[in-house]
C-alpha cells in the first residue's frame, strides 16, 4: 500500500495477491492519457491479467473488501482502462453459474483465469418501454434481432455477453465469441467525453443465430431487473476510488499553492469520503441485500456527487494547466461525469437529483 492521505477502507487485509495486483495496476497510471488517445491495448490487459487483476474475485483467495481495493486502484490509475476489467465480470460469472454444461466447459476456466478477456451489452434492459433486442425461438437456438448501442472492449474480448428479451417476458443471456458473425453487424468506434479509449461500439442484429450450445441461461426478466436493482443501489468501488485519487492530489495541489480554503475543504471532504466508503461497505458485507435499499442509493448519490465536486475543486486550484489534454485533472473531472450515467436507473437517478437539489 502507498501512503494516501486517503488510503484504502479499514476492512482490507494485506496480501500477496492484492499487494501485486496493486503494484501492477499502479504501474499502468502513467499510461492513462495514451489509453485515451490509442485506446487500451490487449497487451496492457494480459500484463494484468498475468499480475491476477482480472482473476481477482473469481478464484479462491481474495476477501469482499480486497476486490473493491483493486477497482478502487483501477479507478484511480485510468478510468478506461477500469471500465474494461470490470466489464470482464459479468460474462466470467455467467459462464461460472451457468446451467449449460457446453457453456462452462468453453469458457469458464479462461475468464475465471484472465486467459480470456469477457464484454458485455446488457444495458439495454434497464429502459422502459418495448424490448429493443428480442429473441425468438427457432430450431436449435434463438433468433435475435435489435440495436445495441453499447459494447465495450470490441476487438479486445474474446467473449460477449449479450442479453435479448423474449415475447415471453424472459431473459435470454449467451455466450458467444466476441467477432463478428451472419447477422451481427458492428458499428465505427463511439466518440465519447469520458472512457474514450475502451473500444465502444454499436452494433445492429438482424435474425442473427443463437445456437442452444451459446445459451448461458433463460430465467425471468422480473428475476434479472430484482437483482440488476440490488447491484446498482451500491455505491462503486470505482467511484471511491476516483475520487480517492482526485482528493489525494488536490492536498498536495493545495499544499503546494499555499491555499488555505483548498486545504480546509480537502480535510472537509476526507472526512466525508471516508465515512460515506465505511458505510457503504459495511452495508454490502453486513446486510442482506434487500435491506436498507433507500440508504444504499442515497449513500451512492452523495457519492457520486462528491467525485463531481472534488474533481471541480481540483481543477480550480490546478487553473489552467488542468485543461490540458496530458493533464489527469480534466480526465478525473470527465470520468466523474461518467459516473453520473454508469449503471443507471430510474431510482439511482432520481436519488442523484434529489441529492444535487439538496445542495
Amino acid at each position: 500500500m502507498n501512503d494516501d492521505r486517503i488510503g484504502p477502507d479499514g476492512r482490507v487485509t494485506p496480501s500477496r495477491a492484492l499487494t501485486r495486483a496493486v503494484d501492477a495496476t499502479r504501474a499502468t497510471g502513467d499510461d492513462a492519457q495514451r489509453f485515451e488517445a490509442v485506446g487500451v491495448t490487449r497487451a496492457t490487459v494480459d500484463e494484468l491479467a498475468g499480475a491476477g487483476v482480472l482473476s481477482a474475485g473469481l478464484v479462491d483467495g481474495w476477501t469482499p473488501a480486497q476486490v473493491r481495493e483493486l477497482h478502487e486502484q483501477l479507478a484511480g490509475a485510468s478510468g478506461a482502462l477500469w471500465f474494461v476489467l470490470t466489464q470482464h465480470r459479468s460474462p466470467a460469472e455467467a459462464a461460472r453459474t451457468s446451467t449449460n454444461d457446453a457453456v462452462r466447459d468453453r469458457w469458464a476456466t479462461g475468464l475465471a483465469s484472465g486467459a480470456l478477456l469477457g464484454a458485455v451489452s446488457f444495458a439495454h434492459l434497464r429502459r422502459p418501454g418495448p424490448p429493443t433486442v428480442t429473441a425468438t425461438r427457432e430450431d436449435g437456438g434463438w433468433r435475435v434481432s435489435g440495436r445495441l448501442d453499447w459494447i465495450t472492449s470490441w476487438g479486445l474480448a474474446d467473449v460477449l455477453l449479450l442479453m435479448a428479451e423474449t415475447g415471453d417476458g424472459d431473459v435470454m443471456q449467451a455466450l458467444l465469441p466476441a467477432s463478428v458473425r451472419p447477422g451481427l453487424a458492428i458499428g465505427a468506434e463511439l466518440d465519447l467525453a469520458a472512457m474514450q479509449g475502451t473500444s465502444t461500439v454499436g452494433a445492429e442484429l438482424r435474425d442473427m443465430h443463437v445456437a442452444d450450445a451459446e445459451v448461458a441461461r433463460v430465467l425471468p426478466k422480473s428475476e434479472w431487473l430484482a437483482a440488476d436493482s440490488l447491484r446498482t443501489a451500491n455505491a462503486p468501488p470505482a467511484v471511491f476510488g476516483l475520487t480517492r485519487a482526485a482528493l489525494n492530489a488536490l492536498f498536495v495541489a493545495a499544499e503546494s499553492r499555499g491555499s488555505r480554503g483548498a486545504v480546509d475543504l480537502a480535510k472537509r471532504w476526507h472526512d466525508t469520503l471516508v465515512g460515506l466508503r465505511a458505510r457503504a461497505y459495511s452495508l454490502i458485507d453486513d446486510v442482506d441485500p434487500g435491506e436498507a435499499v433507500a440508504e444504499r442509493v442515497r449513500l451512492r448519490a452523495e457519492a457520486t456527487k462528491l467525485a463531481q465536486g472534488v474533481t471541480g475543486a481540483l481543477i480550480t486550484v490546478k487553473a489552467g494547466r488542468a485543461m490540458l489534454l496530458t493533464s489527469p485533472e480534466q480526465r478525473w473531472a470527465r470520468e466523474a461525469l461518467f459516473a453520473l450515467v454508469q449503471a443507471q436507473t430510474q431510482v439511482t437517478r432520481e436519488a442523484l437529483l434529489t441529492a444535487f437539489a439538496a445542495e
